[in-house]
């Protein structure tokens, strides 16, 4: 449920007895849910294990960069598709597993850099998955072209 907060106090986030907080800081609007601790399933340990691959490959500084620019010009063009990418690693994500599911031989859980390039795979840099499709087209993509 979305929240307001009376008498000009500031936002919070966070736990908060039964109750959890959540402010997003672009949007300014604050949301509250219930607790509820989450059940582990499987699927849940193998998107763990597939995150956990992603985020040991280790992308460059510059490849980063390239993220969170392209998060920024996807997030303020009006044609996002519903599709909310806040930051770097939201990009990533959201590339590689767009990636995964152009390419269902592509196993993220074991992907190495090395695999990467030797099989000249888009996501080597956010310009070549632009233009692979695996990301939706945003101005001035094209120097967005740092190596993973």
């Amino acid at each position: 449920m979305k929240v307001k907060m009376q008498f000009g106090s500031a936002p919070i986030s966070g736990k908060a007895g039964e109750l959890v907080y959540c402010y997003n800081k672009r949007t300014g609007k604050m949301y509250a849910k219930q607790y509820t601790y989450p059940t582990i399933t499987e699927n849940n340990r193998k998107m763990g294990n597939v995150a956990k691959n992603l985020f040991a490959l280790q992308p460059s500084e510059d490849y980063k960069y390239d993220c969170r620019t392209y998060a920024y010009s996807y997030s303020t063009t009006d044609r996002n598709r519903g599709i909310n990418i806040w930051n770097w690693s939201n990009c990533y994500l959201h590339l590689m597993y767009a990636m995964a599911k152009k390419m269902p031989e592509l196993d993220l859980s074991t992907l190495t850099k090395a695999e990467i390039y030797s099989l000249d795979l888009p996501c080597i840099s956010v310009k070549r998955a632009v233009e692979a499709g695996l990301l939706a087209v945003v101005q001035d993509y094209g120097r967005l072209d740092n190596p993973i």
